[in-house]
């Protein structure tokens, strides 16, 4: 399933003559008259507000689409958002409009709804979204983990522009008997081969969360773990918007300890020596700015941290039990406690859980030791759901049948050449070793490389393989056998699989 919602546009407003183009035709906006038979696109408003970019990012401005949203940025903050009516190519309209450029006019226009002030810092939107700077580079599309964490955060796009951010009452008592639809998998595929597909999928989801489980999906790496967690949390909250608030989504590091999940004290706003707890990645999930939340969690990883360093009191709650955190705030100490009918208000220093709060957390079996490294204590709170990679045919032929009905689903176009080679490709990785078999996504990329390359076949599989395979081999016993059987491969180049195996892998031709 793709997303079919609303994009977002930033649109930074970064110097005195865009500041003046937003007062000017954003938030006055200009006298319907004003723009008289120049344009057969201007939408029935009165006043009429537009915005405009340059030539130069034309490819951009080419995918903005009525109903899709543009938020302002400047000085550090995402200050307005508008919903987008229609756009038009007019450079004549544009130099009359915005008369103030320097080198070249604003020439592809955006007409847009009354804009809504947003007052949101952008560091929200960028942590969102995995940015690692503080403003918007240009006008630009936000990214899909960014659209992902506002449609997580705020139950949808239109929610997060529109003001509507949790502040509804929240039923924390109530559990839902919850179904995941099939369709929540949409365009995701998985052959039924061990009772694995998309039905059986959603039904274990839902008994296990019915249960009252937290759940973790395991399996080999590129099964769609992650993007199964992101779909069920988000179906959840579209079908259940009085209980849930929406969901969050994280990676668990080694470096994690309960002051990412629970939270500590930090340096006040004032600065100086005043330090005021900050809640962490569980706690943000059950209140924010004092209102009651109940967002889901999305774990990514999970076995990656050391759950005894970074889950600490977490044991206790999840097990159902109130906790109470060597933390302080307003002189009272800080509480984490189970919902109950008497939770009608709580205090600053007071955290509630509701009932039908839950965890989907992720990790490859690769990392199976990893798992019966965590303790029992926690691993019996986990439902685990084994989300299996498919059996990949030993003939050619049926090889290339079963990538081609997956390409079919991903709408990738190539020749049935191609679906062989990635075919075969995928068996020898998923049968030379057991345990480290491989799923579809990863061969998704080795199949959207080739197809879009300019290179041979043979070039362009090889470097595929290099890129996404090689990664997944760093530190697993018995790799060699692995690229044994790659270089073995007719259409993939031998000389520079054993080079870069060497150098990356440390595995020699004489192995």
């Amino acid at each position: 399933m793709t997303y079919d919602g609303p994009s977002i546009f930033q649109a930074p407003i970064g110097n005195a003559a865009a500041q003046r183009n937003f007062r000017d035709t954003m938030l006055d906006g200009v006298d319907r008259q004003q723009l008289g038979t120049r344009s057969e696109t201007v939408p029935d408003t009165d006043p009429v507000r537009l915005w405009g970019t340059k030539e130069s990012v034309e490819g951009t401005w080419k995918n903005v689409t009525a109903g899709d949203f543009l938020i302002f940025y400047r000085d550090g903050t995402y200050t307005h958002a508008a919903e987008v009516l229609a756009t038009e190519r007019n450079e004549a309209l544009g130099r009359d409009i915005w008369p103030n450029f320097e080198d070249d006019p604003w020439s592809c226009l955006i007409y847009l709804d009354e804009p809504v002030e947003l007052g949101v810092d952008s560091s929200e939107i960028h942590d969102l979204a995995g940015y690692d700077i503080d403003y918007p580079m240009g006008f630009s599309p936000l990214n899909e983990m960014g659209i992902g964490g506002i449609r997580g955060r705020h139950g949808s796009v239109e929610s997060f522009v529109y003001g509507d951010r949790g502040t509804s009452e929240v039923d924390i008592i109530r559990q839902p008997d919850v179904t995941v639809p099939v369709e929540t998998l949409d365009g995701l595929y998985f052959p039924d081969d061990h009772g694995t597909g998309a039905d059986a999928l959603v039904e274990k989801v839902a008994d296990a969360f019915n249960a009252g489980k937290h759940i973790i999906f395991t399996g080999p790496p590129g099964t769609g773990k992650t993007e199964i967690a992101r779909r069920v949390s988000e179906c959840l909250v579209s079908t259940h918007d009085d209980v849930f608030t929406g969901f969050e989504m994280t990676t668990a590091t080694a470096d994690w300890t309960t002051f990412e999940t629970v939270g500590g004290y930090m340096p006040g706003e004032e600065g100086g020596d005043d330090l005021a707890f900050e809640p962490g990645q569980f706690l943000r999930c059950f209140k924010d700015d004092g209102k009651q939340r109940n967002d889901l969690l999305v774990i990514d990883e999970i076995n990656r941290a050391d759950i005894d360093k970074s889950f600490g009191q977490l044991f206790t709650l999840l097990s159902g039990q109130g906790i109470e955190l060597p933390f302080t705030r307003e002189g009272e100490e800080i509480t984490i406690d189970p919902a109950t009918e008497a939770d009608d208000t709580t205090e600053s220093h007071e955290y509630v859980v509701p009932s039908s709060w839950r965890i989907f957390a992720t990790m490859n079996s690769y990392d199976k030791a990893s798992l019966y490294e965590m303790s029992y204590a926690f691993m019996r709170r986990f439902a685990f759901i084994y989300v299996d990679a498919p059996d990949i045919p030993a003939g050619r032929d049926e090889q290339g049948e079963l990538v081609a009905r997956y390409a079919d689903t991903w709408g990738i176009d190539a020749n049935q050449s191609l679906y062989r080679d990635v075919g075969e490709i995928w068996f020898v990785m998923n049968s030379r070793v057991d345990e480290r078999r491989i799923g579809p996504a990863i061969v998704r990329d080795i199949l959207s490389h080739a197809a879009s390359s300019r290179q041979s076949s043979t070039a362009a599989l090889t470097e595929a393989v290099l890129s996404y395979i090689y990664p997944q081999l760093e530190g697993v016993r018995r790799r060699e056998q692995i690229v044994d059987g790659l270089a073995s491969l007719d259409q993939l180049d031998e000389r520079r699989l054993r080079d870069v195996a060497g150098d990356l892998l440390q595995v020699r031709a004489d192995e």
